[in-house]
């Protein structure tokens, strides 16, 4: 297992891109995973257009200079561990395109993972039922994309549909493992009501990437309430069951990265040790 940090640190700290990475390379990571933004443009009819805007992201994939940030990456001794897509994908014809593209620009970069949410469920004409019929019209038409660009799809927990387990082995079902895999989210998966650990052992085969997110104790408050939220705290620091979830990966063999998402760079800093010791510790909390 590997140590990662999501850059959400840096939207706290101020931080471009290069600053961002430079920052996670000097705290010891050696790899990173930003937030990649790719603009959509929806010609509804001849007089109605969408088009997609951000508050924040980490790198336009539309606009950024490829050949410049592998240079970068590769100065400062890193490695992408995935690009996160967040997007819409209950809404194909917005979630699919802009998926796409970020997995055009993760194969440029060599990012070996893009992973996405299902976005949220309009639960006041949608059931759970539809929302999964959508889901897999986009899922169709991402991963065999995904596959032509030396890219792996991940689907991440985060909203109505992925933070029931019994939902998510369903599009595991369908899909099957070899084609559709999972970035397993601590944070969310406890916030949605559920035990992590238990969780993760129904589907640890299937994780190909691990968002490692400690919830305070101050958010218990909001279980069963929310499926999701943006940053935790630093590891060791809430209320999550970390070295159980480390426990599970290390009983099915998990060699890939468990990235870090925090709030500050202090977070992210304090976490690497911690984790350090977790996968020196091989826990035994997690084993089934």
């Amino acid at each position: 297992m590997q140590a990662g940090v999501n850059l959400e640190f840096a939207r706290s700290e101020g931080l471009g891109l290069d600053a961002a990475m430079a920052n996670a390379a000097e705290a010891g990571y050696r790899y990173v995973e930003p937030y990649a933004y790719s603009r959509v443009c929806l010609p509804v009819n001849s007089h109605f257009v969408l088009e997609s805007v951000t508050p924040y992201n980490h790198v336009n994939v539309d606009e950024a200079d490829a050949a410049r940030l592998n240079r970068l990456r590769k100065d400062l001794g890193l490695q992408f561990s995935a690009l996160d897509a967040h997007t819409a994908l209950l809404l194909p014809q917005v979630g699919v395109p802009y998926v796409r593209r970020v997995i055009e620009f993760a194969a440029e970069v060599e990012a070996p993972v893009v992973m996405s949410d299902e976005g949220p469920l309009p639960e006041q004409w949608m059931s759970l039922g539809q929302g999964f019929d959508i889901l897999c019209v986009s899922l169709e038409a991402i991963l065999p994309y995904a596959r032509s660009h030396g890219v792996r799809f991940a689907l991440e927990l985060h909203n109505a549909l992925t933070a029931r387990p019994d939902m998510l082995h369903k599009l595991l079902a369908r899909f099957g493992k070899d084609a559709l895999s999972v970035n397993f989210d601590t944070g969310n998966s406890f916030l949605a009501g559920n035990d992590p650990v238990d969780y993760l052992r129904g589907v640890a085969e299937s994780v190909i990437h691990v968002h490692v997110k400690d919830i305070p104790a101050w958010q218990l408050p909001d279980r069963g309430k929310v499926t999701g939220t943006r940053v935790g705290v630093a590891a060791g620091d809430g209320v999550v069951d970390l070295p159980g979830v480390v426990g599970v990966l290390a009983a099915v063999g998990y060699q890939g990265v468990l990235s870090m998402e925090c709030d500050t760079l202090d977070q992210a800093r304090r976490s690497l040790p911690y984790l350090r010791r977790l996968f020196a510790q091989g826990s035994p909390r997690g084993l089934p």
